[in-house]
């Protein structure tokens, strides 16, 4: 009998975990999800006649968004390309061949804070904020997608929400800037909090936020840790949500941790305070789809509070191998593997590997039965033994159709 990790009975723990309604519940929804909703299909033909057909994820990631901005700034040779050019060059001095667009705007904005209306590292204020606001711009309109259709990972995800009465609400926490959780979550008739209170121009209420507990538990609590295409700083200083057409460009999207604005800062960290408090409630869950783990802020707050709570459980959920073909750690991987042979109250999930309870091991099934679990979410490798097989959950797709398993399908979907 090969040793390994049971992946049909792991994956039947997480279903019992999400089908239970009394234990505080939470997903975190990052760069990784949008990538499995796919559009723009089109047949594609080889020169040797083959045919298959293409698409385009909805939303890029971190590394597909950073590309499009560098293109789009860089085609348009002009100053801002210029300033574009002297920070990449900044990075490369320090040490940092390919730094993504979020390191690239926390610099560009630590930079400023700095330079006032001097100069710095070459740099002027004045062109630094010109290309911060030219790098929101891109941002922004990359981000703002709508979901094709409502069977959308999403769609599913907020009918688990609001499918049975809770005990505790459902924590959703994201840091994509993109508008597909607002959006699902509407049209499927799932009432969320996200810390802004109004309708017009909803302001942030800190207060509400840290007395979130006061509301209803069939509310969803929905924490953008990274902000969104549809936050604002305005110009007296207060926080608002409003709609993406607004004239006012001053995004509140992933401020750096070098924030140098007491606005900036204040949704931010109530947002990652959230994060934390949720993982130290008693008995806590928390699944995270699409996320790998890059985030230093994050993953040390994630530690920390595993540390303090031993009742707490973290799923992360991962795409793809954690090994390579060599059976060595697949690079994008090596932070989430860190944090878990730490921490026994991660689990990770990917296609080859799980590491659960500290324990390293490749995934094997001892039964056929898959029982509930969705069709494609155990495969078995064409090269592997009997009893090896590969774990398809760290798919948003695949995940969210366990969840459509445990909640039955829409009201619509049932003639």
């Amino acid at each position: 009998m090969a040793d390994g990790h049971d992946v049909i009975r792991e994956l039947g723990y997480l279903q019992q975990a999400l089908s239970q309604n009394r234990k505080p519940l939470g997903f975190m929804i990052s760069a990784g999800c949008p990538l499995s909703i796919r559009v723009n299909f089109k047949e594609e033909i080889g020169k040797d006649g083959e045919t298959w057909t293409s698409s385009d994820p909805l939303i890029q990631d971190i590394a597909g968004l950073t590309r499009k901005i560098s293109e789009t700034v860089i085609e348009k040779n002009d100053q801002d390309s210029v300033v574009w050019d002297k920070v990449i060059a900044s990075f490369k001095e320090d040490g940092i061949e390919h730094p993504n667009i979020e390191g690239i705007l926390s610099f560009v904005r630590g930079l400023r804070g700095v330079a006032g209306k001097g100069e710095v590292r070459g740099l002027t204020g004045p062109g630094l904020e010109s290309l911060e606001l030219r790098i929101c711009d891109i941002i922004s309109e990359e981000v703002d997608r709508e979901l094709p259709d409502a069977n959308s990972p999403y769609h599913n995800l907020a009918i688990w929400v609001r499918s049975i009465p809770r005990e505790s609400p459902v924590h959703l926490f994201t840091t994509n800037y993109d508008l597909l959780a607002e959006q699902a979550l509407e049209e499927e008739g799932a009432p969320y909090f996200d810390g802004f209170i109004g309708s017009r121009k909803a302001f942030f209420d800190l207060a509400a936020v840290e007395d979130e507990k006061l509301m209803p538990s069939r509310w969803t609590r929905l924490w953008k840790m990274h902000g969104s295409i549809n936050w604002r700083l305005e110009d007296h200083g207060s926080v608002t949500r409003g709609l993406q057409s607004e004239k006012n460009k001053n995004y509140l999207i992933y401020p750096s941790h070098l924030k140098y604005d007491e606005s900036r800062k204040m949704p931010f960290l109530a947002m990652m305070d959230r994060f934390k408090d949720f993982i130290l409630q008693q008995s806590s869950i928390l699944f995270m789809s699409g996320y790998s783990f890059g985030d230093e802020h994050i993953n040390n707050l994630l530690l920390e509070a595993l540390r303090s709570n031993p009742t707490a459980m973290v799923y992360g959920l991962l795409h793809g191998n954690m090994m390579d073909k060599d059976g060595k750690p697949e690079e994008k991987y090596q932070k989430a593997r860190k944090l878990a042979l730490k921490a026994p109250n991660l689990a990770l999930f990917s296609s080859d590997v799980g590491i659960i309870g500290r324990r390293e091991k490749p995934w094997v099934a001892h039964d056929e039965d898959l029982g509930s679990l969705p069709v494609g979410m155990v495969l078995k490798p064409e090269a592997a033994t009997s009893e090896y097989r590969e774990c398809k959950i760290g798919d948003f797709l695949m995940f969210t159709d366990m969840l459509k398993n445990i909640s039955g399908p829409r009201d619509s979907d049932v003639e």
